[in-house]
């Protein structure tokens, strides 16, 4: 029993010397690199998806936790260098995923667009088309309008006959009285004589006939 309560002491003292020694502390900064290369590489990638929705709050975050961890690193602070790293790598995984659902929801709103205005463009063309039959069909039934024009046999339209007008004019002349006057010579009688107007009625008719 006492041994093995000296091999348990012994292997402590063994890890805490490890812990404490230079190769494991290498080892730590070294994990810590790796941490913060690979956040690096996830922020880049992530800035290139593009910057929409909730994708830019996470950028800033990510890059804000890998400026702690280089700073960190820098310090001697390798626990908190290799913590920030990995928040940062998550973080960017985050803004990469959003990034890319943004993407795919762009996408088929586009897609969806293109479609719809097909569909607009196909209604257009079959209602031109429609149209173009419609002209078509008028002017083919014009052209047989015409052609049985052609082939009746002329309408001959007898002439009207003359128009006649009968004009009557009626003039009526009064002749102007004559009058008398005998004056004597001695006892100035004077005697006047006169003579009733005479009244002439002439009465004209002239008929005009005008072919029509």
């Amino acid at each position: 029993m006492k041994r093995s309560n000296f091999l348990a002491r012994s292997a402590g003292i063994s890890v805490l010397l490890l812990l404490a020694s230079p190769a494991y502390a290498e080892g730590k900064a070294d994990r810590a690199r790796a941490a913060i290369a690979e956040a690096t590489g996830k922020i880049d990638a992530a800035n290139k998806l593009g910057a929409n929705g909730e994708v830019p709050r996470l950028q800033a975050e990510a890059q804000a936790a890998l400026r702690t961890a280089r700073e960190n690193l820098a310090s001697g602070h390798k626990e908190e260098a290799i913590a920030a790293a990995n928040h940062a790598s998550t973080t960017a995984d985050l803004a990469i995923g959003e990034a890319q659902k943004n993407r795919t929801n762009a996408e088929r709103a586009q897609r969806a667009n293109t479609e719809a205005k097909a569909a607009v463009a196909q209604q257009d063309a079959a209602a031109a088309n429609a149209r173009a039959d419609a002209a078509q069909q008028s002017a083919a039934s014009a052209a047989a309008d015409a052609a049985a024009a052609r082939a009746a046999p002329p309408v001959v339209i007898a002439p009207a006959p003359p128009t006649t007008t009968v004009s009557t004019e009626t003039v009526k002349r009064v002749a102007t009285p004559t009058r008398t006057v005998k004056r004597a010579p001695v006892h100035r009688v004077v005697k006047r004589t006169t003579t009733a107007p005479a009244v002439s009625e002439k009465t004209t008719t002239t008929v005009t006939t005008t072919p029509n």
